[in-house]
């Protein structure tokens, strides 16, 4: 539901905001370019994202991205420490595994850090990627998850954890899927990129290009499961931005949750499958979670919990047990839960301006914000929130809902925390010469 603002104070509430036209205000510092909470790599002209994501830029060192219309982000290489020396030590939490990094997701602010970009092995937590691939193939329309999928000898051979898929019968994706997040199956992976992209190693290709879309240069992936493979690995960093960019599909948080379920065999038998993640069962607000385990990367997981507008996304690598794993994953939400709380400053949903446009049949536009602005801060901080809008009173058509035709500037304590741009919910198209007759005839009649 759309909401007008028509009331601007020093608040972090949008629906309490006031239109301020202002010029002149420049983003100084450091920023980071943020999606969903997934944080993107430097880059150039930030033109958004298929899902109508644009140019934010928020506390580090300006980065952007260049947008390709088939294959969406082409990132350059980035450093995310620029975030790190902003935020509070929390080294008391006593992490012992070998690499953990710790975000709040709707704000994309870094919390914690450590070792995250160490290349190590992540086992299973391939997976995470292996499942985005596919949410994107689905949302591509490229499979249903009511499709059927013939299971191959290769992909029914797989070692590992399993879900023990019956050679040469058919499963649906929706299954097959859901084997992949409770049970980690790796014959389920391998039956999917099958499908997905006819073999494994052209499904693998397709993992390494979204781990580039995204920024993720220390990451290569060798298979789709994350058994033990030369020249395998990954960071604690690049895994939080490919979990925070796959909780933004439609098809995330739908079994993640299950902790346990029978899968139904064409041949009649039954495997029960237990969730591999213990938060799935006992964590409060838990929405998902991908675990994994081998001799070389140890114990690791991802999570993420939601509660309010709060959205941490916890990774560990190299823990020592599978105990250890659970309990500093949990340490890492449970900080940020306990210290934060999150802001929306900025809500795509309400109008922000409405404008005059020249050359078009419409004689105003109304303006949105181009994504969610979440101000994450400190239990108790009183510093509020400013609302700034820069934008000319007239706008020349055409447009469209791509372009940026005003900035809003979030202020706090005096400082530019973001940079957000203002468009419109429709294309604007330029009159022609029998546009514009109409327009005076309709104008005419109105009148008359």
């Amino acid at each position: 539901m759309e909401k007008k603002i028509s009331e601007v104070k020093n608040t972090g509430a949008c629906n309490k905001a006031k239109k301020i036209i202002v010029t002149g205000v420049a983003l100084t510092g450091v920023a980071a370019f943020i999606i969903g909470g997934a944080i993107l790599p430097q880059g150039k002209n930030a033109e958004g994202t298929s899902k109508g994501i644009k140019g934010i830029a928020v506390q580090g060192a300006v980065m952007d991205a260049m947008f390709n219309e088939e294959m969406g982000f082409e990132p350059l290489a980035v450093d995310v420490g620029y975030m790190i020396s902003q935020i509070e030590d929390i080294n008391g939490l006593g992490i012992t595994s070998k690499a953990a990094f710790l975000m709040e997701a709707n704000s994309g602010k870094v919390l914690y850090h450590k070792d995250s970009d160490k290349k190590l092995p992540i086992a299973s937590m391939v997976k995470i990627t292996t499942l985005a691939v596919i949410y994107d193939a689905l949302e591509a329309g490229e499979i249903t998850l009511d499709q059927m999928v013939t299971v191959s000898e290769n992909s029914s051979g797989m070692g590992g954890s399993q879900a023990f898929l019956d050679t040469n019968n058919e499963y649906s994706v929706d299954d097959l899927i859901k084997s992949i997040i409770i049970a980690s199956a790796n014959d389920s992976c391998v039956a999917m990129a099958e499908l997905v992209a006819g073999s494994e190693t052209e499904f693998v290709a397709r993992m390494n290009a979204l781990s580039q879309r995204l920024g993720m240069k220390n990451t290569n992936y060798a298979n789709v499961t994350g058994l033990p493979a030369v020249g395998a690995y990954s960071t604690a960093e690049d895994v939080a931005k490919v979990y925070a960019y796959m909780m933004q599909s439609k098809y995330y948080g739908t079994h993640e949750k299950t902790w346990m379920y029978d899968l139904q065999h064409p041949s009649g038998r039954v495997t029960g499958l237990t969730n591999t993640n213990r938060h799935a069962r006992f964590y409060n607000g838990i929405t998902g979670g991908k675990t994994g385990f081998t001799s070389e990367a140890g114990h690791c997981i991802t999570v993420s919990a939601t509660r309010g507008d709060l959205r941490p996304v916890a990774v560990i690598i190299g823990s020592q047990d599978s105990k250890t794993r659970f309990s500093e994953s949990g340490r890492l939400m449970d900080h940020v839960f306990g210290a934060y709380q999150n802001k929306l400053v900025v809500s795509k949903d309400d109008v922000l301006a409405t404008v005059k446009v020249k050359g078009a049949m419409k004689d105003k536009v109304d303006l949105f914000a181009r994504t969610d602005f979440y101000d994450l801060v400190k239990k108790g901080d009183k510093n509020q929130s400013e609302i700034k809008i820069e934008v000319n009173k007239t706008i020349n058509a055409p447009f469209t809902t791509n372009d940026s035709v005003g900035k809003i500037f979030i202020t706090r304590a005096g400082k530019v925390e973001a940079e957000i741009d203002l468009v419109s919910n429709t294309n604007i198209k330029k009159l022609g010469y029998f546009g514009s007759i109409k327009k005076i005839v309709s104008k005419y009649k109105v009148k008359s």
